[in-house]
């Protein structure tokens, strides 16, 4: 059993009994096993996707969850995206975030990078997504779309480290995330409940727990609350530094402070000390 597919298994997306069965079906149709999993419904494209992202450290994005405007899908020809399965999802001043069905093809990232003349941030999503968004960003294809292989892992990417000017100190409490970037548009006003893990010690940066992929460079709206006096709201703004995969689709965003005054700081110190 190769060691990607028995994770698989240790990691309880299916169990052995599942495997064998599909290990079986793949014999019969000469395909991979992951199109067998697919099949027998032991695991669906979305799964593949994010155990992919999981397993590479490249970031997994539901598709759905955004509102892609003209001026980015225009970036890129809808042939070419059709034709290497790719979607344009944001651009946050130099970077242009691209959805891939396998974002570890670094030939097509380099060929993205030319033709657009931006730094490209590969993103994962399903085939299926990807399609989806075509069709409703570029309109139905001409003719009916082939299905290209699932994505087949390769040497994993080296994760990025935390972006840190000093000691982190732990804070765990709930945070209100509202994204206020005209370039990373949501379907949905409602902010977005997350926790925080740590904070920088000189009060400058915070660290916190997500369900909601945000790429970098994007401009957030923060209400902290105090676990002890729920009434008590900090408020500041900030940008995401970074945005990490992690398990359960879940991510860990990096983010520094843009705007935060100095009573906001120190409360949010004080409280970094009890928790």
């Amino acid at each position: 059993m190769q060691d990607l597919q028995a994770k698989l298994i240790q990691d309880n997306w299916i169990t052995i009994q599942q495997f064998n069965l599909a290990k079986q079906e793949a014999a019969k149709m000469a395909k991979s096993i992951w199109v067998a999993l697919v099949k027998l419904g032991h695991l669906t494209p979305e799964d593949l996707a994010i155990f992919f992202a999981q397993e590479t450290g490249i970031a997994y994005v539901r598709i759905s969850d955004y509102e892609i405007s003209p001026e980015v899908t225009s970036l890129i020809d809808e042939d070419f995206c059709r034709e290497n399965l790719v979607i344009p999802l944001f651009k946050v001043e130099d970077r242009l975030f691209v959805a891939f069905s396998n974002p570890l093809d670094t030939a097509l990232v380099d060929r993205i990078a030319k033709l657009t003349s931006f730094d490209i941030e590969p993103l994962i999503s399903s085939v299926d997504s990807i399609s989806g968004a075509l069709n409703i960003y570029y309109g139905p294809p001409d003719k009916d779309f082939v299905i290209e292989k699932f994505v087949m892992r390769q040497a994993p990417l080296r994760r990025l480290g935390f972006w840190r000017e000093s000691e982190r100190l732990p804070l765990e409490i709930p945070v209100s995330v509202k994204v206020e970037d005209k370039n990373v548009v949501l379907h949905y006003s409602a902010p977005v409940e997350a926790t925080t893990r740590n904070m920088s010690a000189g009060g400058t940066a915070v660290g916190l727990h997500i369900f909601l992929f945000i790429p970098r460079g994007t401009k957030l709206l923060l209400e902290f609350k105090s676990v002890a006096q729920p009434t008590q709201i900090i408020k500041a703004e900030g940008e995401v530094v970074y945005c990490r995969m992690e398990k359960g689709q879940r991510y860990f965003l990096g983010i520094k402070f843009a705007k935060i005054d100095e009573n906001s700081r120190n409360q949010l110190l004080k409280l970094s000390q009890h928790s």
